[in-house]
Protein backbone atom coordinates (compact mmCIF):
# COMPACT_ATOMS: atom_id res chain seq x y z
CA UNK A 1 0.00 0.00 0.00
CA UNK A 2 1.13 3.52 -1.09
CA UNK A 3 1.59 6.59 1.41
CA UNK A 4 -1.05 7.84 -0.88
CA UNK A 5 -3.32 4.74 -0.62
CA UNK A 6 -2.98 4.66 3.16
CA UNK A 7 -3.55 8.48 3.61
CA UNK A 8 -7.13 8.07 1.43
CA UNK A 9 -7.79 5.44 3.55
CA UNK A 10 -7.06 6.97 6.82
CA UNK A 11 -8.68 10.87 5.80
CA UNK A 12 -12.05 8.53 4.70
CA UNK A 13 -12.25 7.24 8.19
CA UNK A 14 -11.64 10.53 9.76
CA UNK A 15 -14.74 12.02 7.89
CA UNK A 16 -17.03 9.06 8.32
CA UNK A 17 -16.51 8.93 12.17
CA UNK A 18 -18.82 11.27 14.06
CA UNK A 19 -15.83 10.97 16.90
CA UNK A 20 -12.71 12.67 15.22
CA UNK A 21 -13.42 16.19 14.26
CA UNK A 22 -9.70 17.08 12.98
CA UNK A 23 -7.43 15.08 11.44
CA UNK A 24 -3.51 16.57 10.79
CA UNK A 25 -0.94 15.13 8.87
CA UNK A 26 2.40 15.68 10.50
CA UNK A 27 5.95 14.87 9.64
CA UNK A 28 8.43 14.31 6.57
CA UNK A 29 5.38 14.22 4.08
CA UNK A 30 4.20 17.90 4.96
CA UNK A 31 8.11 19.11 5.07
CA UNK A 32 8.84 20.96 1.63
CA UNK A 33 12.39 20.48 2.20
CA UNK A 34 12.50 16.49 2.44
CA UNK A 35 12.56 14.58 -0.89
CA UNK A 36 9.88 12.01 -0.85
CA UNK A 37 10.41 8.36 -1.11
CA UNK A 38 8.88 4.82 -0.26
CA UNK A 39 10.66 4.59 3.07
CA UNK A 40 8.79 7.94 5.04
CA UNK A 41 6.03 7.14 7.82
CA UNK A 42 2.68 8.43 7.80
CA UNK A 43 2.31 10.45 10.61
CA UNK A 44 -1.19 11.35 11.70
CA UNK A 45 -3.03 13.13 14.84
CA UNK A 46 -6.85 12.81 15.00
CA UNK A 47 -8.48 15.31 17.35
CA UNK A 48 -11.48 13.56 19.07
CA UNK A 49 -13.85 13.96 21.55
CA UNK A 50 -13.25 11.16 23.51
CA UNK A 51 -10.15 9.61 23.35
CA UNK A 52 -10.52 6.63 25.49
CA UNK A 53 -13.42 5.35 23.19
CA UNK A 54 -10.98 5.95 20.27
CA UNK A 55 -8.40 3.49 21.45
CA UNK A 56 -10.70 1.31 22.16
CA UNK A 57 -12.13 0.76 18.51
CA UNK A 58 -9.16 0.14 16.39
CA UNK A 59 -10.65 -0.87 13.33
CA UNK A 60 -9.38 1.89 11.40
CA UNK A 61 -6.03 -0.50 11.39
CA UNK A 62 -7.57 -3.48 9.67
CA UNK A 63 -7.98 -2.12 5.93
CA UNK A 64 -4.25 -1.25 6.02
CA UNK A 65 -2.98 -4.67 6.09
CA UNK A 66 -1.63 -7.21 7.93
CA UNK A 67 0.40 -5.35 10.92
CA UNK A 68 4.13 -6.92 11.41
CA UNK A 69 4.58 -4.92 14.78
CA UNK A 70 3.15 -2.68 16.82
CA UNK A 71 3.97 -0.20 19.94
CA UNK A 72 1.72 1.78 22.00
CA UNK A 73 4.18 4.04 24.57
CA UNK A 74 1.68 5.67 26.19
CA UNK A 75 0.04 2.13 27.12
CA UNK A 76 0.43 1.79 31.02
CA UNK A 77 -0.71 -1.29 32.38
CA UNK A 78 -4.14 -0.88 34.01
CA UNK A 79 -4.57 2.39 32.46
CA UNK A 80 -8.28 3.37 31.20
CA UNK A 81 -8.17 7.01 30.63
CA UNK A 82 -5.56 8.37 28.48
CA UNK A 83 -5.04 12.30 27.66
CA UNK A 84 -3.11 10.97 24.16
CA UNK A 85 -2.23 7.88 22.89
CA UNK A 86 -0.08 6.63 20.14
CA UNK A 87 -0.37 3.76 17.46
CA UNK A 88 3.23 3.38 15.84
CA UNK A 89 1.99 0.31 13.15
CA UNK A 90 4.68 -1.62 11.11
CA UNK A 91 2.47 -3.28 8.58
CA UNK A 92 3.98 -6.34 6.78
CA UNK A 93 3.50 -5.14 3.50
CA UNK A 94 6.25 -2.17 3.93
CA UNK A 95 4.23 0.74 4.79
CA UNK A 96 3.89 2.57 8.33
CA UNK A 97 1.31 4.47 10.05
CA UNK A 98 2.18 6.74 13.35
CA UNK A 99 -1.48 7.50 14.51
CA UNK A 100 -1.72 9.95 17.80
CA UNK A 101 -5.28 10.37 19.34
CA UNK A 102 -5.71 13.87 21.14
CA UNK A 103 -8.70 15.63 23.27
CA UNK A 104 -10.18 18.28 21.04
CA UNK A 105 -9.01 20.94 23.26
CA UNK A 106 -5.18 20.28 22.19
CA UNK A 107 -5.57 20.95 18.74
CA UNK A 108 -4.35 25.17 18.78
CA UNK A 109 -1.43 23.33 21.19
CA UNK A 110 -0.48 21.40 18.68
CA UNK A 111 -0.58 22.85 15.70
CA UNK A 112 1.41 25.61 17.61
CA UNK A 113 3.98 23.49 18.72
CA UNK A 114 4.82 21.52 15.50
CA UNK A 115 5.32 23.79 12.39
CA UNK A 116 4.74 20.28 10.36
CA UNK A 117 1.13 20.25 10.80
CA UNK A 118 -1.43 20.05 7.38
CA UNK A 119 -4.73 20.30 8.35
CA UNK A 120 -6.54 17.28 6.54
CA UNK A 121 -10.27 17.75 8.20
CA UNK A 122 -11.47 20.40 10.49
CA UNK A 123 -15.00 19.31 10.74
CA UNK A 124 -15.97 22.41 13.40
CA UNK A 125 -13.49 25.28 11.70
CA UNK A 126 -11.35 25.45 14.82
CA UNK A 127 -7.72 24.70 13.57
CA UNK A 128 -6.86 26.78 11.05
CA UNK A 129 -4.61 26.46 7.85
CA UNK A 130 -1.16 26.81 8.77
CA UNK A 131 1.17 26.52 6.02
CA UNK A 132 3.82 23.87 6.68
CA UNK A 133 7.03 24.32 7.50
CA UNK A 134 10.22 22.74 9.16
CA UNK A 135 10.80 26.03 11.41
CA UNK A 136 10.08 23.51 14.82
CA UNK A 137 12.79 21.37 14.14
CA UNK A 138 15.57 23.87 13.02
CA UNK A 139 18.86 24.31 14.93
CA UNK A 140 17.81 26.93 18.24
CA UNK A 141 20.40 28.85 19.26
CA UNK A 142 22.19 27.81 22.56
CA UNK A 143 21.53 29.65 25.82
CA UNK A 144 24.79 29.94 27.76
CA UNK A 145 23.21 27.30 30.30
CA UNK A 146 22.85 25.24 26.99
CA UNK A 147 26.43 25.59 26.26
CA UNK A 148 27.77 25.26 29.52
CA UNK A 149 25.73 21.49 30.04
CA UNK A 150 27.11 20.33 26.60
CA UNK A 151 30.95 21.41 27.40
CA UNK A 152 30.93 19.92 31.38
CA UNK A 153 28.67 16.73 29.73
CA UNK A 154 31.70 16.01 27.12
CA UNK A 155 34.82 16.61 29.50
CA UNK A 156 33.38 14.43 32.63
CA UNK A 157 32.24 11.34 30.22
CA UNK A 158 35.94 12.17 28.77
CA UNK A 159 37.55 10.50 31.33
CA UNK A 160 35.52 7.83 31.66
CA UNK A 161 36.73 6.63 28.36
CA UNK A 162 40.43 6.07 29.57
CA UNK A 163 39.21 5.04 32.81
CA UNK A 164 37.54 2.21 30.52
CA UNK A 165 40.50 2.12 28.47
CA UNK A 166 42.68 1.23 30.69
CA UNK A 167 40.92 -1.13 32.53
CA UNK A 168 39.98 -3.15 29.46
CA UNK A 169 36.49 -2.28 29.85
CA UNK A 170 35.95 -1.70 26.24
CA UNK A 171 32.22 -1.62 26.34
CA UNK A 172 31.87 0.60 29.09
CA UNK A 173 35.18 2.96 26.93
CA UNK A 174 32.32 2.25 23.61
CA UNK A 175 29.25 3.81 25.70
CA UNK A 176 30.87 6.75 27.43
CA UNK A 177 32.82 7.68 23.34
CA UNK A 178 28.89 7.80 22.25
CA UNK A 179 27.98 10.31 24.76
CA UNK A 180 31.27 11.97 23.79
CA UNK A 181 30.18 12.14 20.09
CA UNK A 182 26.96 13.25 21.01
CA UNK A 183 27.91 16.15 22.53
CA UNK A 184 30.16 17.17 19.67
CA UNK A 185 27.35 16.61 17.28
CA UNK A 186 25.38 19.14 19.32
CA UNK A 187 28.70 21.50 19.12
CA UNK A 188 28.59 21.19 15.51
CA UNK A 189 25.23 21.22 15.11
CA UNK A 190 25.07 25.19 17.02
CA UNK A 191 28.03 26.10 14.70
CA UNK A 192 26.64 25.58 11.74
CA UNK A 193 23.30 27.53 13.23
CA UNK A 194 25.58 30.68 13.73
CA UNK A 195 26.82 30.38 10.25
CA UNK A 196 23.24 29.32 8.93
CA UNK A 197 21.46 31.68 11.05
CA UNK A 198 19.52 29.17 12.36
CA UNK A 199 17.37 28.47 9.44
CA UNK A 200 18.66 24.89 8.57
CA UNK A 201 17.56 21.57 10.16
CA UNK A 202 20.26 19.27 11.46
CA UNK A 203 18.28 16.10 10.60
CA UNK A 204 17.33 13.23 13.01
CA UNK A 205 20.61 11.93 13.41
CA UNK A 206 23.01 14.85 12.23
CA UNK A 207 22.45 13.68 8.60
CA UNK A 208 21.36 17.03 7.82
CA UNK A 209 25.09 18.83 8.79
CA UNK A 210 26.65 17.10 5.95
CA UNK A 211 25.72 19.58 3.84
CA UNK A 212 27.42 22.85 5.94
CA UNK A 213 29.91 20.90 7.42
CA UNK A 214 33.33 20.62 5.14
CA UNK A 215 34.14 17.39 4.08
CA UNK A 216 37.51 17.16 6.02
CA UNK A 217 36.08 17.84 9.47
CA UNK A 218 32.68 15.68 8.40
CA UNK A 219 35.32 12.57 7.07
CA UNK A 220 37.02 13.10 11.09
CA UNK A 221 33.82 13.54 12.44
CA UNK A 222 32.87 9.97 11.14
CA UNK A 223 36.17 8.23 12.29
CA UNK A 224 34.83 8.51 15.62
CA UNK A 225 32.50 5.44 15.61
CA UNK A 226 35.14 3.31 16.51
CA UNK A 227 35.57 -0.60 16.07
CA UNK A 228 35.24 -2.10 19.95
CA UNK A 229 39.59 -2.91 20.57
CA UNK A 230 41.92 -0.83 22.47
CA UNK A 231 43.24 1.41 19.68
CA UNK A 232 40.36 2.36 17.52
CA UNK A 233 38.73 3.77 20.90
CA UNK A 234 41.96 5.67 21.59
CA UNK A 235 42.15 7.08 18.55
CA UNK A 236 38.24 8.18 18.70
CA UNK A 237 38.60 9.59 21.92
CA UNK A 238 41.98 11.59 20.57
CA UNK A 239 39.91 12.93 17.53
CA UNK A 240 36.80 13.54 19.78
CA UNK A 241 38.85 16.01 21.89
CA UNK A 242 40.76 17.42 19.35
CA UNK A 243 37.27 18.26 17.30
CA UNK A 244 34.82 19.44 20.36
CA UNK A 245 37.49 22.06 21.38
CA UNK A 246 37.97 23.71 18.22
CA UNK A 247 34.30 23.35 17.56
CA UNK A 248 33.40 24.92 20.90
CA UNK A 249 35.81 27.42 21.16
CA UNK A 250 34.20 28.64 17.78
CA UNK A 251 30.68 28.30 18.96
CA UNK A 252 31.46 30.46 22.07
CA UNK A 253 33.06 33.18 20.22
CA UNK A 254 29.85 33.28 18.14
CA UNK A 255 28.05 33.20 21.32
CA UNK A 256 29.86 35.53 22.88
CA UNK A 257 29.93 33.27 26.00
CA UNK A 258 33.34 32.52 28.06
CA UNK A 259 36.06 29.72 26.84
CA UNK A 260 36.97 27.88 29.92
CA UNK A 261 40.50 27.19 27.81
CA UNK A 262 42.25 26.56 31.34
CA UNK A 263 39.96 23.59 32.37
CA UNK A 264 40.20 21.96 28.90
CA UNK A 265 43.88 22.20 28.91
CA UNK A 266 43.54 20.80 32.98
CA UNK A 267 41.54 17.96 31.84
CA UNK A 268 43.45 17.08 29.13
CA UNK A 269 46.75 16.49 31.52
CA UNK A 270 44.60 13.94 33.63
CA UNK A 271 44.28 12.80 30.93
CA UNK A 272 47.94 11.93 30.73
CA UNK A 273 48.09 11.19 33.82
CA UNK A 274 45.33 7.99 33.24
CA UNK A 275 47.11 6.79 30.04
CA UNK A 276 50.45 6.97 32.27
CA UNK A 277 49.43 5.12 35.14
CA UNK A 278 49.44 1.28 36.02
CA UNK A 279 46.49 -0.57 37.37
Amino acid sequence: MTNEQVLEHLTAMAAEREDVRVLVLNGSLVNPHVKLDRFQDVDVTCFVEDVTTFIEDRSWMLPLGDVLIMQTPDEVPGGDKYERFAFLVQFAAGHRVDLTVRPMRDVQEAIHADSLSLVLIDKDEIAGQPIPSDDTYRIKRPSRFDYEQCWNEFWWVSLYVVKGIKRGQLLYAYDHVTIMRAMLRQMLSWEVGFTMDFTVNAGKAGDGLTSYVDAARWDSYLHTFPAIETTSLEAAHKVLVEQFECTSRRVAERAGYPFRAEEAHRIRDAFSTLWGSHG
